[in-house]
C-alpha cells in the first residue's frame, strides 16, 4: 500500500516490502557491486523486505567524532537518532540486521549480499539535493522537505555507493524511495527502488 502522510524519513517504522513492478531492475548494480551470478538470480525471484524501527537516544560523546576528530553530531541537543533495518529476503539466507546512527558517523557491518562495508547515513535538505528532478520529486513527497543521505564503501571490492532515501509521489501515491548511484572504476550505475508501506 502507498506509504500515509504521517511517514516520513524521521518515521519509517515499519514494514516495507519492495515493489518490483515500479522499481528498477537492480542486476546491472548488483554486478557492479560484485555480488555472484548465482546470488543474483535468487534475489531476482525473492521477496524483499525492510523491516524499521526508530528511535532516539542520547547521543555518546566518547563515539562523537570520527578517525580525524571530525564532529559528528548532527544533534545540538544531544540526542541522536538510530535507525534499526532487518532485511528480510525470502526464500534465501541473505536477511541481515543493522543498526545506524543518522548522523554521519561511520559505521563497519557486514552485509551477507555485500560483504564487509563502510557506511553512514545522515539526514539532510531536499533543497541541497544537486540533481533538480530528484530534488523536485522529494520535496513535493517529503512532508519535512527532508532526506536521508547514505554513503557506502566496500574497501575490498572498490565499489562507492550515494543513496538518497525519501518519498515520492508515484502514479498518484506515495512511496518511500532509494536512489542509489554506484560507482566502481570507470563504470556508474542508477537505480531505484520503491517500497510498500505495511504497519506489520
Amino acid at each position: 500500500m502507498a506509504a500515509p502522510l504521517s511517514k516520513d524519513v524521521t518515521n519509517l517504522t515499519g514494514t516495507w516490502h519492495l515493489n518490483r513492478k515500479l522499481s528498477d531492475d537492480p542486476e546491472s548494480l548488483f554486478a557492479m557491486q560484485g555480488v555472484p551470478w548465482i546470488t543474483r538470480k535468487a534475489l531476482r525471484l525473492a521477496s524483499l523486505s525492510l523491516q524499521m524501527t526508530q528511535s532516539v537516544s542520547m547521543f555518546d560523546a566518547s563515539s562523537d567524532s570520527t578517525s580525524d576528530g571530525t564532529n559528528t553530531s548532527s544533534d545540538d541537543d544531544g540526542f541522536v537518532t538510530m535507525l534499526h533495518v532487518r532485511q528480510v529476503v525470502s526464500p534465501g539466507s541473505f536477511n541481515s540486521d543493522s543498526s545506524c546512527p543518522v548522523n554521519g558517523q561511520e559505521q563497519h557491518m557486514s552485509v551477507p549480499i555485500f560483504g564487509d562495508i563502510k557506511m553512514s547515513l545522515r539526514y539532510m535538505k531536499a533543497s541541497d539535493i544537486k540533481d533538480e528532478v530528484l530534488r523536485q520529486r522529494y520535496e513535493d513527497g517529503c512532508p519535512t522537505k527532508m532526506v536521508i543521505d547514505e554513503d557506502a564503501f566496500n574497501p575490498k571490492m572498490g565499489w562507492t555507493a550515494h543513496v538518497l532515501w525519501g518519498f515520492e509521489n508515484i502514479n498518484g501515491k506515495r512511496y518511500l524511495t532509494r536512489n542509489a548511484t554506484s560507482s566502481r572504476n570507470d563504470e556508474t550505475v542508477v537505480a531505484r527502488m520503491v517500497y510498500d508501506y505495511h504497519e506489520k
